[in-house]
């Protein structure tokens, strides 16, 4: 069960990070999207600051020192920084964390936010949820759904169908209308203003005092779900490098997956080398002292290979299975790429099936990755490009 709900819940994280369509990739000191202008992708952005104004027909991930995104959004806007800034005139979900967030605009789904000062303004519309765990969280406009998290200090000005938080210190201003109940978890009383509206129960808990047995039993699901955590981390890392990759270098990871699908065995035979050849070669130019930089360099491509393989099987299976359903027409190395991954994932919770898996994945696609990129080098050599 627990398996399952795994499986579930990076399978909804992935229909997160899917692009619907191509990508648009920027990366500079500064990146700016003018009023005028409208991109009909998804958009990632990675700058010191990131001025969106423009329209985006897709999702959004910005992340940078400074990120103000104030255009309109189709798809969901996902951001990283010191200081974000979100006034968008439309968008799905919001997922903000940094020192200083601001939200407001008319948002479809969800809000999430992380971060030191979390701030939803009054001119805000929130179609569902909004979820916040930083220190000083401030929340106004109009929340459909439920609002919920763990912070230091809590401040609501705006109107709520429900509201669980957890807080030091809670503050319900006489602007503040909460449809039904009010429910706070903290050591300390709030403050309820006059003229605040509260048409459910008002219920206060105080945090439980857990001896230290209790406690570590208490610890145990949390280190679970920080597992889990981690795993799922990983595995959107590994999706959004696995983009990233089939977007910059799209001829390379085409050419890996003829290099599989042509050179098989061959691909078989350079990764079982390769993994113990390139760790025997590493260890010994460690061990003379004038090799020690060559050494790093071959514990970084060895590390890189190891990383790679994965996706590039994952590539190969997500075609592969995508071409017993579609036999003509050009198939997306995206749509491949993440069903593959997502096959993997699910066999990788098989007993004894996953183990077997995780060796073919990475013989075949590390030595496929090592052949591929050697030939690939022996052209450009041959075309004097290198």
């Amino acid at each position: 069960m627990k398996n399952l709900r795994w499986i579930l819940g990076v399978l909804m994280i992935a229909g997160l990070v899917i692009p619907g369509h191509a990508l648009v990739f920027k990366r500079d000191q500064s990146v700016e999207i003018s009023a005028d202008t409208v991109i009909e992708d998804d958009l990632i952005a990675f700058a010191g600051n990131v001025d969106i104004k423009g329209k985006v027909l897709g999702d959004v991930y910005a992340f940078a020192q400074s990120v103000t995104i104030t255009g309109d959004v189709s798809g969901s806007i996902f951001a990283g920084g010191a200081n974000i800034t979100i006034d968008a005139q439309s968008a799905q979900t919001i997922w903000a964390f940094g020192g200083n967030v601001k939200v407001t605009g008319d948002i479809s789904n969800n809000i999430m936010l992380a971060g030191g000062n979390l701030l939803v303004g009054e001119n805000t519309g929130v179609g569902r949820d909004i979820t916040a765990y930083g220190g000083q969280f401030t929340v106004g406009g109009d929340t459909r759904g439920t609002i919920r998290g763990s912070v230091g200090s809590f401040t609501m000005t705006g109107k709520s169908s429900l509201v669980k938080i957890k807080a030091d210190k809670a503050t319900v201003a006489s602007s503040a209308q909460i449809l039904g109940d009010f429910q706070l978890a903290s050591e300390n009383e709030p403050t309820i203003e006059q003229g605040a509206t509260i048409g459910g129960e008002m219920i206060i808990k105080k945090p439980e005092q857990v001896e230290a047995g209790a406690f570590l039993a208490a610890l145990a699901p949390a280190l679970a779900f920080l597992i889990t955590l981690i795993k799922i981390i990983v595995f959107i890392a590994k999706i959004i490098v696995g983009i990233l990759l089939i977007a910059i270098f799209k001829r390379y990871v085409r050419r890996i997956m003829d290099t599989l699908l042509t050179k098989t065995w061959k691909s078989l035979g350079w990764g079982f080398l390769g993994i113990i050849v390139i760790p025997v070669s590493v260890v010994l130019l460690f061990v003379i002292v004038v090799g020690y930089p060559i050494g790093i360099i071959g514990v970084y491509i060895y590390t890189t290979l190891w990383y790679l393989s994965s996706i590039f099987i994952g590539l190969v299976i997500g075609e592969k299975v995508i071409k017993l359903f579609k036999k003509d027409g050009e198939i997306s190395l995206y749509l491949s790429f993440i069903i593959g991954t997502l096959i993997l994932l699910v066999v990788g919770f098989i007993p004894i099936l996953n183990i077997l898996v995780r060796i073919f994945t990475l013989l075949f696609g590390f030595g496929a990755t090592l052949v591929g990129s050697w030939y690939l080098l022996k052209e450009m050599r041959e075309k004097e490009l290198v």
